[in-house]
């Protein structure tokens, strides 16, 4: 067997070390093994180890221009040795070659006919390899090699590399292989001194992220000889890969390399079909509404569609398919496109225009779901087969999860559209927005886009409740004045301490200005009060105590305990607005909670939109009406149950908050109040300010009464409507009134309500009058019934 060797020109950078062929390593080997095993085998090994010996020529490495065909005996020994007897030359892909050196002096006919286009010279760079990634690989093995035997150092890079390569069967289709070049029967010889190694990153045990000319330079190569022989393994990993391949995809897709990733996915196959004339299309089937849709970056792609004329024609197309689908999710093999299969699958009428002789059209489902398809087609005259569909198999999951994710893409750029142009939308009225944010993505991109029209719900019914804190604006400002009293006391008790240690005059005229400060902080604070004490704060004592702290070591201790009191990042103490913020808080969060919980219950019995928003309370604006969800019949029925909700929920929320108030580090108490309005309203999303308002001057009186009833008072009285522990309803007209006083008659008889209802007029507000109100009084004595009633 000749040596196959490449043009060395091709492979200018093999001479970077002398390598010569060697059995010595081999030899040692077969020694070790024989002392270590026992029997026949020790018998075997010890055999080859004398018939090596007994050649003096063998004891060194041989010369460059030898002609190993004199050694053929030695030779099928250590093949013998080394290749189990099961290997099969046709088949296997394997050889025995000079380290580094791309020069094979034993090899498979496998080997010879991948690597070898004449049989007499190794292509430098077989098709469809890289000739950078291969004198990489090679440098980075040899590097390997050096840093390990003479450095100790464990380098993590798996000699295990995958090329692409273009099998000379296989009509140009790309496949991959891992090569594997095993160094075991490898000597490293140092011809002088051992280079020194200041390793840096190279120590961590992975260079394959450095420049491997800054390693040449620390290491040079010409200190180094290497004496052996290397073995080649080679094996075709196309399935692995393309599986390993299709798993990235998956788990990498997102909407900015959507169609790249379909295009790899596309590449994949083909290979792992083994058809290098194959047309491959994989469709993701969306939805729009339970309605399906064609997605235009898919259907340009596709077999089935893309030589349809008009988007009518598309959908027309697409009907046919879908309900052919659901009648048979099975794989439609087609030997052979004929007339007839167009006459007998209508939606394939374009095939015989795009030349197609043979197709298949094979249908993903997920769960009894149709996600998509996978359509291949050849102009080729060897027909398409069920064996197709084997070699594919092994990324029918993947191919699937690939799908899913495109749904959930698409599901996600509408969302988006909706986030823009609208904003987070409830189930009940989503519907309407996601329609209109699949027209606006389809607009065609020769028209001019323009913005989402009007999103308008007539006739809806209005409910309207406000939970607020009593007193919250109060309580700040308590809040405010007591933290400020709290630090220029602390600031005057510092400036007593430091009295007669520092003689600064500017340090009396501050503490002359905290005193009088202090002095003047009444029990109202006004704005200026507040601005003119944090000026102080900010700009005179801050930058003075830090001064004095950093300049007089026998003041840190007096100056360290004023500053462990304030917050270091404000430089002011908060301790009591701390308080009340974290009383805000529970309150609002256990408000919050309650409504999440009721609002997804109360959707069970008709959909509603439900809007809450933070003030120092919790406000809502509940709508219901047919315009909400056409497709179920309305009954004012579910408008009287959403107004007993609304009553019994303001006594429950009115309780919890009561239970609450002993818990919080301030006693915070709540009111309660309802808009009671029996006429339907119009509404309308308003983009600027992302929620929805209502329609038409008519309904603008509502609007007003919401904003101008949360402080109104009793007729010629100082009183206000809203108390603690009581629910208030306020009403324009007797019909309304004569409706709630049934639900308050039944809660008072479960002892959610008490007895003592009062019938209340109301002062005049700007722009409306004639307001009128019920105020009842919440049972605080016993457990509230849990649950919406119905």
């Amino acid at each position: 067997m000749k040596i196959l060797t490449a043009n060395r020109d091709q492979l200018i950078e093999e001479h970077l070390i002398e390598s010569h062929i060697s059995f010595v390593p081999f030899v040692r080997f077969m020694k070790d093994k024989a002392q270590n095993a026992k029997g026949a085998r020790a018998a075997f090994f010890s055999e080859i180890v004398r018939h090596f010996e007994s050649n003096p020529e063998l004891q060194q490495p041989l010369s460059s221009d030898v002609d190993v065909a004199k050694y053929q005996e030695y030779l099928d020994l250590v093949t013998a040795t080394v290749f189990p007897v099961t290997i099969d030359d046709s088949r296997d892909i394997f050889g025995i070659g000079v380290p580094y050196r791309f020069a094979i002096f034993y090899y498979s006919d496998k080997f010879q006919q991948i690597f070898s286009e004449d049989g007499k010279e190794l292509m430098a760079m077989p098709k469809g390899m890289s000739p950078d990634k291969i004198r990489r690989d090679k440098l980075s093995w040899l590097y390997k090699l050096i840093l390990e035997r003479w450095y100790n150092l464990q380098i993590n890079y798996d000699t295990d590399i995958v090329h692409t390569i273009s099998f000379p069967d296989d009509d140009g289709l790309l496949r991959y292989i891992k090569v594997n070049i095993d160094p075991r029967f490898v000597d490293v010889r140092l011809k002088g001194d051992l280079p020194k190694l200041d390793c840096g990153e190279i120590c961590s045990g992975d260079f394959r992220s450095q420049d491997l000319s800054v390693l040449q330079e620390l290491v040079p190569l010409d200190a180094f000889a290497l004496e052996g022989f290397v073995i080649w393994t080679i094996q075709d990993v196309t399935r692995d890969y393309v599986v390993n391949g299709m798993k990235s995809l998956v788990l990498n897709i997102r909407k900015d390399n959507e169609l790249k990733t379909y295009t790899q996915a596309r590449e994949y196959l083909k290979t792992l079909a083994g058809r290098a004339d194959l047309n491959i299309h994989l469709i993701p089937f969306l939805k729009v509404n339970n309605r399906n849709v064609l997605e235009t970056t898919y259907v340009a792609q596709s077999i089935i569609f893309s030589s349809a004329r008009s988007d009518q024609e598309r959908l027309a197309l697409n009907d046919q398919l879908m309900t052919f689908l659901k009648a048979n999710p099975q794989p439609l093999v087609l030997n052979e496109v004929t007339r007839g299969t167009v006459e007998l699958y209508p939606f394939l009428k374009y095939l015989p225009l795009h030349g197609v002789k043979s197709f298949i059209l094979f249908p993903i489902l997920h769960e009894n779901n149709l996600l998509g398809m996978l359509e291949l087609a050849t102009s080729e005259q060897t027909p398409l087969d069920w064996e197709i569909l084997s070699n594919l198999q092994p990324v029918y999951a993947l191919g699937s999860l690939l799908l899913r994710r495109s749904v959930e893409l698409a599901n996600e750029r509408i969302n988006e559209v909706i986030k823009d142009q609208f904003t987070a939308l409830q189930p009940a009225v989503e519907w309407k927005f996601t329609e209109a944010a699949w027209e606006y993505l389809h607009t065609p991109k020769n028209v001019k886009q323009k913005d989402i029209g009007n999103i308008l719900f007539e006739d809806v019914y209005p409910l309207y409740g406000a939970v607020d804190i009593r007193n919250s604006s109060v309580e700040r400002g308590t809040a405010i004045r007591d933290d400020l009293r709290e630090q220029l006391q602390l600031i005057q008790q510092t400036f007593r301490g430091i009295n007669g240690s520092l003689h600064l005059p500017l340090l009396e005229e501050l503490q002359y200005k905290n005193n009088r400060l202090l002095s003047g902080l009444h029990d109202t604070l006004f704005a200026e009060d507040e601005v003119k004490i944090n000026e102080f704060l900010d700009h005179e004592i801050a930058p003075t105590f830090r001064h004095l702290y950093d300049s007089e070591d026998g003041l840190k201790p007096l100056l360290n305990e004023y500053f462990t009191k304030i917050d270091k990042h404000t430089g002011h103490i908060y301790h009591h607005r701390r308080e009340y913020e974290e009383s805000l808080r529970e309150i609002n969060s256990a408000i919050n909670n309650f409504l999440e919980k009721e609002k997804d219950e109360l959707q069970q019995s008709y959909p509603c939109y439900f809007e809450k928003y933070r003030t120092d309370g919790v406000e809502y604006n509940i709508y219901i009406g047919q315009t909400i969800a056409p497709e179920r019949k309305f009954d004012m029925m579910y408008l009287r149950n959403l107004r007993l909700w609304q009553l019994s929920s303001m006594a429950k929320i009115a309780r919890l908050t009561n239970d609450l108030a002993p818990m919080l580090k301030l006693p915070l108490h709540t009111t309660q109040l309802i808009l009671a309005h029996s006429n339907p309203i119009a509404i309308s999303f308003r983009k600027d300010e992302r929620r929805f308002d209502v329609e038409g001057a008519y309904n603008m009186r509502y609007e007003i009464m919401k904003k101008r009833i949360d402080k109104v008072r009793i007729k010629d009285t100082n009183e206000r409507l809203t108390q603690p522990g009581k629910i208030a309803i306020v009403y324009s007209y007797s019909r309304e009134a004569e409706e709630y006083r049934k639900f308050i008659d039944f809660l008072i008889d479960k002892d959610v309500l008490l007895r003592d209802v009062e019938m209340l007029e109301l002062e005049e507000l700007q722009g409306v009058s004639g307001l009128k109100a019920i105020r009842l009084s919440v049972n605080m004595g016993r457990a509230l019934p849990a649950g919406n009633p119905s």
